[in-house]
């Protein structure tokens, strides 16, 4: 019994192995399934004990290839230094993150196969175009990297600078027209400084970076460049609409819906098409869904009796529980698909996407029924995969099975 046990978990471990690792050549082995996870507290529903944080045994590595533990933000004070705030000193009394580290190393016993990597940046975290146009700041914040993967027995890096360059209408970051060239150098030296830690170490790090799905960004970067580098380009198709938006909308529909008031529409077939066509291989490029929705309030009917709120003006965000500045995660969206929640769900067969609205509050998130349609998308493009924003939102990994299961 003892021996077919082990012989069971053997498999498991070389199955979910081969998905999740690369080849010497960098070419990445498929289908992957990776997740981010929060670094800050995940939502209350979601808790167990006194601790606001996750913990080893929260996370079901069998549904997973890949964890990206996020964020590492760079310091102020000196940019070449990536720390996760959850280590220092909070302002807010919250107490600090401080068995990350072992939360990680008991992962990594408990699920070999995983591959648990570090992302530095998200949406609006600065400090990255003056550090990668600085060669002394640049090659310090590497060394620093390394360091962390060596210490922490990490196996790579995600880089989320939100964003190189910028779009034409600004952003909240610096930015500069020289990020296009330090952008490429920056994973260049991470690169090169990945395969000679690797030599010492035995060990192949993973180098992946995080795009926005937008039209921008593609002829701002030289995405095709960054894709001979890195081992994915994580396509971030999700946040297409929200509380800067003039109406409801889907923030994740994989198709073009020609009701969609904004600039005719834009969806996750037209996001990938712009990296096609910019030369980035479909194998470089990972999809992500969003495991959280995105909520209005005051929302009328309109027109359209088969997709009543959809497109249609509001009047503010839900910012009361659940809700938080309009949005909400899934562990709480689910508890609205009950009977009795007044909530009815809606599926847009034209955008391809679902959403719930009880005659005022109007909510896109993603589901089941979505995950199958964008993991057959994935499989039918030729994909490398797909990957979560993020795992806080479904700790019970209900849309992460479904992911996983589907992707297969």
């Amino acid at each position: 019994m003892v021996k077919k046990s082990l012989c069971v978990i053997l498999l498991a471990v070389l199955m979910f192995s081969g998905c999740g690792s690369v080849t010497k050549s960098g070419k990445a082995i498929v289908p992957r399934v990776s997740s981010y996870i929060r670094t800050w507290p995940i939502p209350p529903a979601a808790r167990q004990g006194a601790s606001p944080y996750w913990n080893a045994g929260m996370i079901k590595g069998e549904y997973l290839t890949d964890l990206i533990v996020a964020f590492a933000l760079l310091d102020k004070g000196n940019v070449s230094t990536p720390y996760i705030p959850e280590l220092r000193p909070l302002a807010d009394g919250t107490p600090q993150f401080t068995n990350i580290w072992r939360e990680i190393a008991a992962l990594k016993e408990k699920y070999p196969h995983l591959k648990i990597n570090i992302s530095a940046g998200g949406y609006g975290a600065d400090g990255f175009s003056d550090m990668a146009n600085d060669s002394r700041l640049r090659q310090a914040f590497v060394a620093n990297v390394c360091n962390w993967l060596e210490t922490y027995n990490l196996d790579g890096m995600d880089v989320d600078w939100e964003y190189p360059v910028g779009p034409e209408w600004g952003q909240e970051i610096k930015s500069r027209p020289a990020d296009k060239q330090n952008y490429i150098t920056l994973l260049q030296d991470l690169r090169n400084a990945f395969d000679a830690l690797g030599e010492k170490t035995g060990k192949r790090y993973g180098l992946s970076t995080a795009v926005p799905a937008s039209g921008w960004f593609p002829k701002a970067n030289d995405v095709k460049a960054a894709a001979r580098i890195v081992d994915s380009l994580k396509l971030m198709a999700y946040d297409y609409y929200g509380g800067w938006s003039s109406t409801t909308g889907h923030h994740a529909n994989l198709s073009n819906n020609p009701h969609d008031p904004a600039w005719g529409g834009w969806s996750t077939e037209q996001a990938l098409d712009e990296y096609l066509w910019a030369g980035v291989p479909p194998g470089k490029i990972m999809l992500g869904l969003g495991f959280y929705g995105k909520a209005w309030q005051g929302v009328g009917k309109g027109d359209y009796e088969d997709t009543p709120g959809l497109y249609q003006p509001y009047k503010s965000l839900p910012s009361f529980g659940p809700f938080y500045q309009g949005t909400i995660s899934w562990t709480d969206i689910k508890e609205f698909l009950k009977p009795g929640s007044g909530y009815k769900r809606y599926w847009d067969d034209l955008g391809q996407a679902p959403y719930l609205y009880n005659g005022d509050i109007w909510i896109s998130y993603t589901d089941q029924e979505q995950i199958k349609v964008l993991t057959r998308f994935v499989k039918e493009k030729k994909l490398g995969g797909v990957f979560v924003w993020e795992y806080g939102h479904d700790m019970n990994a209900e849309l992460m099975k479904a992911l996983a299961e589907n992707s297969q």
